[in-house]
């Protein structure tokens, strides 16, 4: 994996978030960052961040599966 700028995920996760229809997968979240990012993300990157941001940005609604929380938008 290389090396990017601080918060780059970070920032991929939140728009792949704000642009989605409805719930997304850990695994749908990932495809988005990774094709804005143009290059592979580490699953438990993904994971790690939701984890660490819900219930405060996020809200999972499912096993796996998250929306922005309303004070997160």
């Amino acid at each position: 994996m290389e090396r990017r700028r601080p918060g780059a995920v970070r920032d991929a996760i939140l728009v792949a978030l704000k642009e989605a229809k409805g719930p997304q997968t850990v695994a749908e979240i990932r495809t988005t960052v990774e094709s804005s990012l143009g290059s592979p993300v580490a699953p438990s990157s993904i994971r790690s961040y939701l984890g660490i941001n819900t219930p405060a940005l996020f809200t999972r609604v499912g096993r796996g599966q998250y929306v922005l929380s309303v004070s997160g938008t």
